[in-house]
């Protein structure tokens, strides 16, 4: 049609740029991001305009139907994964009421403001969203790990906010982890937060900081707020991370790739990692796929990896984290996509 022209020749444009001689990047640089593990920030800007511009000529109902299809295809080629879930935290005891109490309401003013400076408190794009933020930081503060782990740093939100919380329980006198560790804080100690993603976040050029309204990457945010030693980057894939690793966190949140096939791959791993009655979180997980945002679109992934491995694990389930008692953030209902797992 006449009036799909201009946004068609756009997407053409847009397509065109993501395919460069590699003189445009320089010797060594990137020309398939599809044979790579890591991204260039300019390739990784391209792929995100081209992601936009596809979202505006897609009607929603038909990007959660092609979602669909691709993550039951991809996770259904998977043969099964040896499970263990005896290390997850109990379904009984995780009480949300008792999370979500409000006495840590002072100390977490005190926390979004002291983030603010550095971390603008509505992000235009790939930031977690305020109340999630929250979320996480409750969480972090109530369960007080020794050891976390997260899947997907992004631009840092949820990264700032965990470091923060391990920074406050680092205050507080010596502490277990959870009621079934072992593991003790030294007095006046920390924990360790361990934030893995596929791109070097911290090398981020002035535009993206600009796309995604933050200050600096997110080292320089952490240096700014007295968190930097407590954290460690590591460039990786989560399956190449996670391969491997012995029973050595208490706290792990996934947040990477969202394909079924990569989630349920991401879940198997993690609990290969995890100490006994340590949490996994999820984010963006949909319960029976049900759209949970005024934008209608469903992210099915999290949801599907979850129900195989229901079927695989007798005693494996999910608690939706549901409506929270604060605000999401401006024009979003209140309902987060946080879920945990637990042993029923």
């Amino acid at each position: 049609p006449g009036n799909m022209f201009v946004p068609v020749a756009r997407l053409k444009a847009v397509l065109a740029d993501l395919v460069l001689p590699a003189s445009r990047f320089g010797p060594g640089s990137l020309t398939s991001f599809e044979s790579v593990g890591f991204m260039t920030s300019k390739l990784r800007m391209r792929l995100y305009r081209t992601k936009r511009l596809l979202r505006k000529l897609c009607p929603t109902v038909l990007e959660n139907a092609l979602r669909f299809g691709k993550d039951t295809l991809l996770l259904n080629v998977l043969p099964p994964q040896d499970v263990d879930i005896s290390p997850l935290i109990e379904l009984s005891s995780i009480s949300l009421p008792e999370l979500f109490g409000d006495d840590l309401t002072d100390e977490w003013e005190v926390t979004a403001k002291a983030v603010g400076e550095v971390f603008a408190h509505e992000n235009k794009a790939g930031a977690i969203p305020v109340g999630d933020r929250r979320v996480i930081w409750t969480l972090i503060r109530r369960f007080k790990p020794l050891s976390v782990l997260e899947i997907g740093t992004s631009i840092g939100g949820s990264t700032l906010h965990m470091a923060m919380a391990l920074k406050a329980v680092g205050r507080e006198a010596t502490v277990f982890c959870h009621p079934n560790s072992e593991h003790l804080f030294e007095e006046g100690g920390g924990g360790h937060l361990t934030s893995v993603d596929r791109d070097n976040v911290n090398e981020i050029d002035a535009r993206e900081l600009r796309r995604f309204n933050v200050s600096a990457p997110c080292r320089d945010m952490l240096t700014h707020l007295g968190c930097a030693e407590m954290v460690e980057f590591v460039v990786a894939r989560s399956l190449d991370y996670l391969a491997g690793r012995a029973a050595e966190f208490d706290f792990i949140f996934l947040d990477g790739g969202h394909g079924a096939h990569v989630v349920y791959q991401d879940i198997s791993l993690a609990l290969r990692a995890l100490r006994p009655g340590g949490c996994i979180l999820l984010h963006d997980y949909f319960p029976e796929m049900r759209p949970l945002g005024p934008n209608n679109r469903v992210i099915p992934g999290p949801y599907l990896a979850v129900e195989r491995l229901r079927r695989e694990n007798a005693g494996l389930t999910v608690l939706p984290l549901g409506t929270l008692p604060w605000p999401q953030q401006l024009g979003v209902p209140r309902v987060t996509t946080l879920a945990f797992l637990a042993r029923a």
